[in-house]
């Protein structure tokens, strides 16, 4: 049996808010918001120990000023990768975000997304709608470990396979058709 996911530590929240600080030092004088989404967000919830990162920006203009700063102290732009409004930004290294004492992050991703996009929604939503609901939390739990039970699993099987509960959940959420096809044409 693979296992790459592990039970919810309380560290990660910890962690996340010590990765924000520093990006809120970095980009303190725009204006963002930053927000733990995935499944690191959720007590309870079994994960990946990789922390999601969403900074979500209004004026779209900020995208090219936040990208150079974020290069600037280590991440390596990826740019969209297909998914619209959302552009995903990868640690070059473990003490990305450089630090003078340079420290040791976990492992994350970044991501810089439009207010208005789908991946943010789809992100906030889905996170919020677990938060809320404890069954449902805990099915997506067990889900997630009856996936690495089986022979022959992956990431990538992993991470497709988890798509019919999220888009049923995201489907009761009022996302329409267009949303959701969009969302798992995203995520072949």
């Amino acid at each position: 049996m693979i296992s790459f996911i592990e039970p919810h530590n309380p560290n990660w929240k910890t962690e996340f808010n010590n990765l924000k600080s520093m990006l809120l030092i970095v980009l303190g004088d725009l204006k963002v918001d930053i927000q733990h989404v995935g499944s690191t967000a959720i007590p309870n919830l079994f994960a990946k120990p990789i922390l999601d990162i969403d900074i979500i920006i209004d004026h779209k203009t900020l995208l090219d000023d936040i990208t150079a700063r974020l290069i600037k102290i280590g991440y390596i732009d990826r740019g969209e990768q297909g998914i619209p409004g959302r552009f995903a930004f990868r640690q070059s290294s473990v003490t990305t975000p450089h630090t003078d004492d340079r420290k040791k992050w976990q492992e994350h991703h970044l991501y810089v997304c439009f207010s208005d996009s789908l991946a943010l929604k789809n992100h906030l939503l889905f996170r919020d709608a677990l938060l809320n609901d404890q069954e449902l939390a805990a099915q997506y739990s067990t889900l997630k470990l009856n996936l690495i039970r089986e022979i022959d699993m992956t990431r990538e099987k992993y991470t497709k396979q988890k798509t019919d509960f999220i888009i049923s959940v995201l489907s009761e959420l009022g996302f329409d058709k267009t949303e959701l096809n969009n969302i798992i044409n995203a995520n072949l």
